[in-house]
């Protein structure tokens, strides 16, 4: 994955997801009244998971603030 190569959701994803990550664990994503639990391994991990379902959600919220933080620590 390179950074430069990036679309605009995809950075506002890895930007969310850099900026909660903490360490191997549980995740919550959430965006309006959307929310989502994942499990990574690594930041990249995260990344992948969240753009992915995030994604299926642009054409209605892509202007909308996405947070991503850590619930339980691995």
């Amino acid at each position: 994955m390179k950074v430069k190569n990036l679309n605009e959701r995809q950075r506002k994803v890895l930007d969310a997801c850099f900026d909660g990550w903490f360490m191997s664990g549980e995740y919550r994503a959430i965006f309006d009244d959307h929310e989502r639990h994942f499990s990574a391994d690594s930041p990249v991990i995260l990344f992948k998971d969240v753009d992915r379902w995030y994604a299926s959600h642009e054409a209605n919220h892509g202007d909308s603030h996405l947070l991503v933080k850590c619930v339980k620590a691995a």
